[in-house]
């Protein structure tokens, strides 16, 4: 904890796998008193919500946690926190920005909060050159975390396959990088694909289409579904 943990695992050479915190609460009230509990689950959940890639942000007027609402239609309007509890008290809308936590600044935009300083991208940028490789997969030395390539929220890699899917909807492998189109990935599932360095960029945000585009566009993704699909039976009545 004091390393800013908020986790805890089996001390046994060959286990890892994780306690939870009933448990760890139920063999340290042997040792702790009430009180040193409570300080200790409050400092486990003051380390959450100050992990960088946590989907949680505290409103730093009124102290109320909120998360972070994927559902917005426009992946930059996700910034924009909406504090339920200061727009009641103040009888207005109060946004604050997802990053920064200052109040949502009269001259930003849908994406930016219109603080010159607010340096939210340099922290992302500063953790994705700084995070811990790990081997997915047969790829070794793949770095931990990665930025969505639609919405560019960073990613933790807990354990798994290579193929993730964020909370915007964005699927994605977590080595190459590539997004799934559709029902296709682009990458093959057994092999090893290329992997790409660590991103030193975030991705633009990727917004909505209109009505006109969207259906060209899926359209011309169910063709190439079926183009691809024509090609493999080709290719297979062939190899016969």
């Amino acid at each position: 904890m004091e390393a800013g943990s908020y986790k805890f695992f089996c001390p046994g050479s060959e286990c890892d796998d994780e306690l939870t915190f009933p448990v760890v609460r139920h063999i340290l009230s042997q040792v702790m008193t009430d009180e040193e509990l409570t300080t200790m689950r409050d400092r486990i959940s003051d380390n959450f919500l100050h992990k960088r890639d946590t989907e949680i942000r505290q409103c730093q007027v009124c102290g109320v946690n909120w998360r972070k609402d994927y559902t917005k239609r426009w992946p930059g309007h996700r910034n924009r926190v909406v504090c339920n509890t200061c727009s009641k008290n103040q009888g207005r809308m109060v946004e604050y920005c997802w990053e920064c936590r200052r109040e949502w600044g009269r001259g930003g935009n849908s994406y930016k909060c219109g603080y010159p300083d607010c340096n939210w991208e340099e922290e992302q940028l500063r953790t994705l050159q700084t995070c811990e490789t790990k081997k997915i997969g047969n790829v070794p030395d793949c770095p931990a975390i990665r930025a969505c390539p639609r919405c560019g929220t960073l990613i933790h890699h807990a354990s798994g396959c290579k193929y993730m899917t964020c909370s915007c909807g964005c699927q994605f492998c977590f080595v190459c990088l590539k997004k799934k189109r559709l029902f296709l990935w682009e990458c093959s599932s057994h092999g090893t694909c290329p992997i790409v360095p660590r991103q030193t960029a975030l991705p633009s945000p990727e917004f909505g289409l209109q009505p006109y585009n969207l259906f060209r566009a899926v359209l011309g993704e169910y063709m190439n579904w079926f183009i691809s699909l024509f090609r493999r039976q080709n290719n297979d009545n062939t190899a016969l």
